[in-house]
């Protein structure tokens, strides 16, 4: 007989109101979460920022972090960490033809990307994930770019508390990946993917990401809605012809009710909120409002622990 052992994979998210845990186990086609908490933090302890250091009261933050992982039974060792989207830009690439290695890829990233940013290249890190070819034969990319200095500043602190976060992202890709699974296969579809402050669109043409746009706004924002229509209006702008068949919603703050109604009414597409509870076996109740607020706002956090498998 095989035995297969289950092994606990962690995910931290950071965000400038609080830290979050949680721990999940199992694989791709069946995820439970055994563990979470959230620890608040102090005004101004995290000030997200592209450029400048982001952790302020270094003290609050680690006493934060160390009430978590206090809190659950067993060591953490190796966390996937979600970093505010704010502070990692994200873009979509084309190349004609990329080099055979990785590295003469990132060079050719690095020569492209200083020619549009005002700061040395050399100062950032720049990661890349290749998405296919476009309609020209180009070879897209979806590029992050953050400062060295900041991303090093959340490692090392946490590697002060013999914590290795081996997987580094933006939570707006955590999200994204916690929910792909039930984004559609076929057809051109786009992806909202809401936190407090900030929201990320992005579209796919038959599982193929084309279009990716962030905004620091949140459903509380007056012009959040608008803001919304205008961003899919700029990706009709740029991609005449095209027309987007089915809005997919993750939303990590809830709302799920009002921005089915109000979106469904506004935009002439289907709109469909994603449900947590299809992803992931947890003890939270999905038809209690305030239960599934629960479980979404750990889902970045859950998908930094979902990026340790890919690592």
């Amino acid at each position: 007989m095989r035995w297969t052992l289950k092994k606990n994979l962690a995910g931290m998210e950071i965000g400038p109101k609080a830290v979050k845990l949680a721990v999940i186990e199992g694989s791709r086609a069946n995820w439970r979460l055994v563990h979470w908490a959230s620890a608040p933090l102090s005004e101004d302890t995290v000030k997200p920022a592209f450029k400048s250091p982001n952790i302020v009261r270094r003290e609050d933050f680690m006493a934060a972090i160390q009430s978590l992982i206090e809190g659950y039974p067993s060591r953490i060792a190796t966390a996937g960490l979600s970093l505010p989207s704010e502070i990692i830009r994200i873009l979509i690439r084309g190349y004609p033809k990329l080099p055979a290695s990785r590295t003469e890829t990132e060079k050719l990233i690095n020569w492209s990307l200083e020619k549009s940013f005002h700061f040395p290249i050399e100062n950032t890190r720049v990661s890349y994930q290749p998405i296919g070819r476009d309609a020209n034969g180009n070879e897209n990319l979806l590029v992050t770019i953050g400062m060295r200095s900041v991303i090093q500043q959340f490692e090392q602190l946490l590697a002060d508390l013999s914590i290795d976060t081996r997987v580094v992202r933006p939570a707006s890709i955590n999200l994204y990946n916690f929910f792909s699974p039930r984004m559609p296969q076929a057809g051109t579809s786009a992806f909202l993917g809401l936190f407090d402050n900030y929201f990320n669109f992005l579209v796919f043409e038959n599982t193929r990401l084309v279009f990716f746009h962030g905004v620091k706004r949140g459903f509380s924002d007056l012009q959040f809605f608008q803001d919304v229509d205008m961003t899919i209006q700029h990706y009709l702008d740029t991609n005449p012809g095209k027309r987007i068949e089915r809005l997919c919603i993750g939303s990590q703050v809830g709302y799920h009710d009002e921005l089915l109604e109000v979106l469904g009414n506004l935009i002439d597409i289907k709109v469909t909120v994603l449900k947590e509870n299809e992803l992931i076996d947890s003890p939270f109740d999905h038809h209690q409002p305030l239960e599934r607020l629960k479980l979404s706002s750990f889902t970045s956090a859950i998908g930094a622990a979902q990026s340790l498998l890919q690592a």
